[in-house]
């Protein structure tokens, strides 16, 4: 699957489209942009996103951001589909700060990802 980088960054910054599931209620979000952060520990996923799918958090913990703030969140499990590819079961970080999805490491590991920056376009395996 190849995809495009999102133009709405400067620069350019490497994106996906993916949907979110909660298999227990049987729901499914529509396609969602979610940005690639190979820096990034965890996923993070808008607490919105959460809500409307009934996704209830499972546990409480705590991130710390690269500026070194600390802070108390909520983990949730939910299925990803990132184009013909379903993961199962992924922990995320509910974001209520933030507007954008990030996959992190937890989720890039199970992929085979190029991220061709001249062409700015990004393949996953």
């Amino acid at each position: 699957m190849k995809s495009a980088y999102r133009q709405d960054y400067q620069p350019a910054f490497s994106a996906v489209e993916i949907i979110l599931a909660n298999r227990e209620e049987g729901l499914r979000s529509d396609l969602l942009s979610a940005l690639l952060d190979s820096g990034s520990d965890g996923t993070l996923v808008p607490i919105a996103y959460l809500k409307d799918l009934l996704v209830a958090p499972l546990h409480d913990a705590f991130i710390r951001s690269h500026w070194g703030e600390r802070r108390s969140v909520q983990l949730f499990l939910v299925d990803l589909e990132i184009g013909e590819t379903r993961l199962p079961g992924v922990f995320v970080i509910g974001d209520d700060q933030g507007g954008e999805i990030v996959l992190g490491r937890n989720v890039l590991n199970k992929l085979v990802v190029l991220m061709d920056g001249l062409a700015e376009q990004v393949s996953l395996q």
